[in-house]
């Protein structure tokens, strides 16, 4: 790993440390990049859920329900309301939204997913809160996919552009053939090992670098 790589991923944990952590930030600096972050993905979970709003006023869908919940410190089996909206024709998932019951019209997590012409999953959008944290999403994810000979691959980013992984399935016996979280993704194939070259290049050669054009669902064609 190069040292600005490195040094860019002690950013990113530094970053995500400081916004989950308990205490209360003493720099302006930091309390502005703070109110950024939460803005950024709280304004991602908003696009997200316009964009499924959109879908169900255009498709015609049905739903399946089911009740969640959490053991631990949260102690509520029953602390989210999973509604899954299939489009009935295709019978392709629109999109799924978990309601926290503990707070009306709270969204707990919420996912949709793009398809190309062939019904294949082309992007794929979600975002978490935590039950114990309503302030910012706790997780927000952008999944790229990309599918070239017997390779399916995908990148995951979050809602602020960050690759966080990276993977390749040879769909041809199902196995996978590279799996990367963000502190082992290579910045160029000649990183491998030589005899691992070719096959990064052929799975990953068709695939999106940046998640930039989609952290606006809102602007996605095939959504």
């Amino acid at each position: 790993m190069t040292v600005m790589k490195t040094c860019k991923v002690m950013g990113v944990v530094l970053f995500l440390s400081i916004i989950h952590s308990p205490l209360e930030a003493s720099s302006d600096a930091i309390t502005a990049g703070i109110l950024k972050h939460h803005q950024q993905w709280n304004d991602f979970v908003d696009k997200l859920y316009q964009v499924h709003r959109k879908r169900l006023r255009e498709d015609d869908y049905y739903v399946l329900e089911r009740t969640g919940g959490y053991g631990g410190l949260t102690n509520d089996l029953e602390y989210y309301r999973e509604v899954r909206y299939f489009n009935r024709q295709s019978r392709q998932l629109l999109s799924t939204v978990k309601w926290a019951n503990r707070y009306p019209f709270g969204i707990h997590m919420i996912d949709l997913s793009a398809y190309d012409n062939k019904g294949r999953v082309k992007r794929h959008y979600s975002a978490t809160y935590l039950p114990s944290r309503q302030t910012s999403p706790f997780e927000t994810l952008i999944t790229l996919h990309s599918y070239e000979d017997e390779y399916h691959s995908s990148r995951e980013f979050d809602a602020s552009d960050i690759l966080i992984y990276e993977q390749c399935v040879d769909t041809s016996n199902g196995k996978i053939v590279f799996a990367f979280h963000y502190e082992d993704i290579p910045e160029s194939y000649l990183e491998l090992e030589v005899d691992q070259q070719n096959q990064y290049r052929a799975c990953f050669a068709h695939l999106e670098t940046t998640a930039e054009p989609y952290t606006d669902p809102l602007k996605d064609p095939l959504l």
